[in-house]
């Protein structure tokens, strides 16, 4: 029993690292609204945002970008400055990934102020043009304001060299703050 409850630590301290509960080579990951590279706690580098165009290799398509850097305090994460960026209102993200099986990370923290309550941001993702989030409620599931919530989509096939995010909202904007792909 020490021995699980041991590899039980090591897989909670990992997820602590960059908020990704599976495990698997990075293929991709991305600080959603940042302009720069960031280099977080653990030392895991975060792609920027970028519009997505022919030929690129990752991208968003639409939407608006923020970052609000006065937000001082991102309790329980090695990499806060993912949570102080933010890509909103955009229809996709696109990523040319070699045709295989990857597990999709996706990080998501209530920041603007105008949210103040569950309810008031609901959006649905789809991965692969299957719903894997319906109705989500960032403020209400991570348990309120600037609390991080990572949302975790496994299995995820890719046949033609595309993998794709979209986002359809219902109340309000749907955000995103960082993107990992690992396979």
């Amino acid at each position: 029993m020490r021995c699980a409850g041991l590899a039980f630590l090591m897989l909670v301290l990992a997820v602590g690292l960059t908020g990704c509960a599976a495990g698997g080579k990075v293929v991709c990951r991305v600080n959603c609204g940042d302009t720069k590279e960031y280099v977080d706690q653990a030392g895991a580098t975060w792609l920027p945002d970028q519009d997505f165009k022919e030929g690129a290799k990752y991208g968003a398509v639409g939407g608006l970008t923020v970052v609000r850097e006065s937000l001082k305090t991102i309790a329980g994460t090695k990499a806060p400055q993912v949570y102080r960026t933010e890509h909103y209102s955009m229809d996709k993200y696109q990523f040319a990934v070699p045709n295989g099986k990857y597990t999709v990370c996706l990080h998501f923290c209530e920041t603007y102020d105008g949210i103040k309550a569950a309810g008031e941001r609901v959006f649905t993702v789809k991965v692969q043009g299957k719903e894997a989030l319906k109705d989500l409620d960032v403020f209400k599931e991570a348990g309120g304001f600037a609390k991080p919530l990572v949302k975790d989509v496994k299995d995820v096939a890719v046949t033609d060299g595309k993998l794709v995010i979209e986002f359809t909202p219902k109340v309000q904007n749907p955000e995103i703050n960082g993107i990992e792909i690992l396979q």
